[in-house]
C-alpha cells in the first residue's frame, strides 16, 4: 500500500528535490541510504516534494503560511511517505503550537495551495507533531460491492461493514455497543444498515441474533425482510412504540435472571440471544411524532440505551438530522458514525465540539460517494475514514434469503391427497370401534 519511496528529512536539513533521504530497516538495524526517487515521485506530488526537499523553500513557506519565523524558528519536517492517495508528510511543531493551529479550514486551504494538491488532512499522531496529508486521489472513490456472504461465524465485537481508506477492512462492535448513524438523504444510510446485517447474517441464522427492526417508511426499505430475516417489525408508530416497550420488558427480565444468576455480561446463545434493534429514520418518532409518542420514543430508548448493553441488547438508529431534537439519548451511543452531511455544525452534533479540527468533516463528503463517512468511538480522539459497503437490491434479497432463520416443514410428508376426513370407515358388527370410558 505503502510506495517504497520513503523520504525521511532530518531535523530541519533538506536534500534537493532529486535526492531524497531514506531511512531503511534492516536485519533490526536502522540503515541510512541515499537514493535518487526523482523519477518514482508522481507528477501531481511534483511542487509537493520539490518543497519538503528544500529548507530553501520551506523557510519561505513557514512565514508565508503563518506557521513559524526567522524570529520563533520554523517547524521541522521529520518524515515524508509516498502513499497510494498522495503524500504524508510527518512535521514537528513550534513550542507553544497546537493542533488548531493546524487544522483549521483557513490553514488546511492555504496548504493544499501552497503544495498544490486538491485536499489536505491534518491529524495528530504524538504530541508535538502533526501529520499533513497531501491527497491527490481518493482511495475510497469508488464503490466497494458488498463481500461474498459469509459462510461461517462472525465476531459480533468487530462485524464487517465495509473498506477503510487504507483499504482495510471497516469492522464494527454491535455486541455491548449502540451505534448512531447519522448522514443527509441520499448518504447511503441504507447501505450501512444492510452491510451491518450481511455481516451478523451468520449469526442470525445460528439463531444467536434476533433483530427487531423499526422502518417508519411504511417498510419500503427493509419489508423484504418481514418475516424471515426479523423476529419484529413495525412500520408505524404505534408498533414501533409497542415494539420498543417489549424490547424493555425482556431486557429487564433479562437483567432479574442475570443478578440472580450472578452474570455481569450476557454471551449470546440460542435460549438467549443477542437482540439488535435496528430504528430506521428515527426522527419520525423522536421529533415528528405526537408529544405524547415523542415522550414515550425518549423514555424507552433512555432505558434501552443506558442498560442495554451488558444484557445483550444493542441499538442502532439512523436519521438524516443529528441534533438534540431528533436524537436527544444521543451521547449514549458509544460509536457514531458520520455520513455526509449538510452542515459543519451538524458534525459536531454527531461526533462532538472540535471534531472537525480533529479530521471529521462530513460536510465536505461529495454526494457521488454515498457510503463514505467518520467513524469516531467513545475513548478515541481521531476518527477513521471509510465507505460502507454498497448493496443492491438484488443483494438485499440474497441476504435476506441466505440468512433468514431456518423455519421447520411442518407440511404432512406422505400422500394424504385421497383422505375424507368424513369417512370413519365401515365397521361390521363383529368390528368395534373405540369405546370410550
Amino acid at each position: 500500500m505503502i510506495s517504497p519511496d520513503l523520504l525521511i528529512l532530518g531535523g530541519s536539513a533538506a536534500l534537493s528535490a532529486g535526492m531524497l533521504l531514506r531511512w531503511r530497516h534492516l536485519d533490526g538495524k536502522h540503515q541510512r541510504t541515499t537514493t535518487n526517487h526523482a523519477a518514482g515521485v508522481p507528477v501531481a506530488l511534483g511542487p509537493a516534494a520539490s518543497i519538503v526537499t528544500d529548507s530553501a523553500q520551506l523557510a519561505l513557506m513557514w512565514p508565508a503560511l503563518g506557521l513559524g519565523s526567522w524570529q520563533s524558528g520554523y517547524p521541522n519536517v521529520t518524515a515524508a511517505d509516498l502513499t497510494e492517495s498522495g503524500m504524508l508528510v510527518e512535521v514537528q511543531m513550534l513550542g507553544g503550537q497546537a493542533l488548531k493551529d493546524w487544522n483549521n479550514d483557513a490553514t488546511r486551504d492555504a496548504l493544499a495551495h501552497y503544495f498544490a494538491v486538491p485536499d489536505i488532512e491534518v491529524s495528530s499522531p504524538a504530541p508535538g507533531f502533526v501529520h499533513l496529508h497531501l491527497r491527490t486521489t481518493d482511495t475510497l472513490a469508488a464503490p466497494a460491492p458488498v463481500t461474498d456472504l459469509l459462510a461461517y461465524g462472525v465476531d459480533l465485537e468487530a462485524v464487517p461493514v465495509g473498506v477503510t481508506e487504507d483499504h482495510d477492512v471497516w469492522r464494527l462492535r454491535v455486541l455491548y455497543g449502540h451505534i448512531l448513524l447519522a448522514g443527509a438523504m441520499g448518504s447511503g444510510k441504507g447501505s450501512v444498515l444492510w452491510s451491518l446485517l450481511n455481516g451478523v447474517g451468520p449469526a442470525i441464522k445460528a439463531g444467536l441474533v434476533d433483530v427487531w427492526l423499526a422502518d417508519p417508511k411504511g417498510g419500503a426499505e427493509f419489508g423484504r425482510g418481514e418475516n424471515k430475516l426479523f423476529v419484529r417489525f413495525a412500520v408505524d408508530s404505534r408498533s414501533i412504540l409497542t415494539m420498543l416497550g417489549e424490547a424493555v420488558t425482556a431486557m429487564q427480565d433479562r437483567l432479574s435472571r442475570m443478578r440472580a444468576a450472578g452474570i455481569r455480561k450476557l454471551v449470546p446463545s440460542t435460549d438467549e440471544p443477542l437482540i439488535l434493534i435496528v430504528i430506521d429514520e428515527a426522527a419520525s418518532l423522536s421529533a415528528y411524532a405526537d408529544r405524547e409518542e415523542q415522550n414515550e420514543f425518549r423514555r424507552l430508548t433512555g432505558l434501552l440505551l443506558s442498560q442495554g448493553r451488558a444484557a445483550g441488547v444493542s441499538v442502532i438508529a439512523a436519521l438524516q438530522d443529528p441534533s438534540k431534537e431528533t436524537m436527544p439519548n444521543r451521547q449514549l451511543f458509544p460509536i457514531r458514525i458520520g455520513l455526509r452531511l449538510d452542515e459543519p455544525t451538524q458534525t459536531a452534533m454527531v461526533h462532538g465540539q472540535g471534531a472537525r479540527d480533529r479530521g471529521a468533516r462530513c460536510d465536505e463528503i461529495s454526494e457521488h460517494t454515498p457510503g463514505v463517512g467518520y467513524v469516531g468511538e467513545d475513548g478515541t480522539t481521531g476518527f477513521t475514514r471509510v465507505r460502507a459497503f454498497w448493496v443492491s437490491d438484488d443483494d438485499a434479497d440474497r441476504i435476506v434469503d441466505t440468512y433468514s432463520p431456518a423455519v421447520p416443514d411442518l407440511a404432512p410428508k406422505a400422500d394424504y391427497s385421497g383422505f375424507d376426513p368424513d369417512d370413519l370407515g365401515d365397521l361390521g358388527d363383529d368390528e368395534q370401534g373405540p369405546v370410550a370410558a
